[in-house]
């Protein structure tokens, strides 16, 4: 009996102890957040949530109901009926995060609503105070968004997978792979692209596979001051099919003193006059010179023996682009700040 009594007693004890420590860490957890939120309007946002914790007793789970985040400076915001972020309590730097069914999203000159049958991320980050991300895993299905402008675009299926480099050092580098499942671009951009109507009305598959480098480590800290912004990368492979077209890329690039990309990729792209004549539809190339890189690159690619496959360099060296010794512009900036 007095066994009995004395393992009772060390249950009730450790029900107990068990029970302090999860409302110590929930209300850790809500008041850290609230913190943050506060920080956010301080700094000018709208930042608005009602936060609540469940989960007793093996698990914190998080729930902002109709959270609101708004950045005047640069006129994204977000809201949505809720968002939930599950952590179980005896490992606090993994995180699941699951978005709600419909959500709004706005940009400057832009607002339109997200659906998805599911939307879903898991996170680890590393032990330390700024929470530095290790890996990170984002999953949607079926997604469609509609703006109030009138367009619509979409996905059925987009999973990305990130992680930080084994030997990112001070360069806050990161290993990633994204895939793509029949994504549809919006219409405007499609009309541009495609005025004829002929290619289908999605991208059957698309794929990214690399490494980048940023300018500031991904951390709790990087929505405070913006993004970060790509200081490198380096595509092991990159493709995409769109009915007929083939199109992949492999290289790499950083950024130079001035901020300009500068690397080289090699790019293999089968029924390529139908992507320079998508080029001269989007504006992004003039119409006499899109026939004079016709004529030169047919050229080439008739040295690779096939008249309907490019396989070509794309430099970008001293701020400009250039297909071999052919002029494209300017070189995409990668750092602004």
């Amino acid at each position: 009996m007095r066994k009995l009594k004395l393992l009772a007693g060390l249950i009730v004890t450790v029900m107990v102890a068990a029970g302090v420590w999860w409302l110590i860490a929930a209300r850790a957890q809500e008041a850290a957040l609230a913190a943050w939120m506060e920080a956010r309007r301080a700094a000018g946002w709208q930042a608005e949530a009602e936060i609540s914790v469940r989960g007793f007793p093996s698990r914190l789970d998080l729930t902002l109901t109709e959270p609101a985040l708004a950045d005047p400076g640069s006129g994204w915001a977000w809201s949505a009926p809720f968002l939930e972020i599950a952590q179980v309590i005896y490992d606090p730097t993994f995180f699941v995060v699951s978005w709600p069914p419909e959500q709004v999203l706005a940009a400057p000159g832009a607002r339109a609503t997200l659906r998805t049958d599911s939307m879903r991320a898991s996170l680890k980050a590393r032990t330390a105070s700024a929470l530095p991300l290790e890996r990170a895993s984002f999953d949607i299905e079926r997604a469609a968004l509609a703006a109030e402008a009138g367009w619509t675009a979409g996905v059925e299926r987009l999973t990305v997978h990130l992680r930080a480099a084994p030997d990112a050092g001070p360069d806050n580098a990161y290993e990633f792979r994204a895939d793509a499942l029949r994504l549809r671009l919006p219409d405007y951009m499609r009309e541009i692209l495609d005025p004829a109507g002929a290619l289908p009305p999605a991208i059957e598959t698309a794929a990214f596979e690399g490494r980048a480098a940023l300018d500031r480590p991904l951390d709790r800290f990087a929505i405070d001051a913006g993004p970060p912004q790509l200081a490198q990368l380096s595509l092991r492979e990159a493709r995409a099919e769109w009915g007929a077209l083939r199109l992949s890329v492999t290289g790499a690039m950083k950024a130079d003193e001035a901020g300009y990309a500068e690397g080289e990729f090699d790019v293999s792209a089968e029924n390529w006059r139908e992507m320079l004549d998508a080029a001269v539809a989007a504006g992004a190339l003039a119409p006499a010179f899109a026939e004079t890189l016709k004529a030169g690159l047919g050229f080439v690619a008739r040295l690779s023996g096939s008249d309907e496959k490019l396989d070509v360099t794309l430099v970008f060296e001293d701020g400009r682009a250039r297909i071999g010794p052919v002029p494209l512009g300017p070189a995409p900036r990668l750092l602004t700040r």
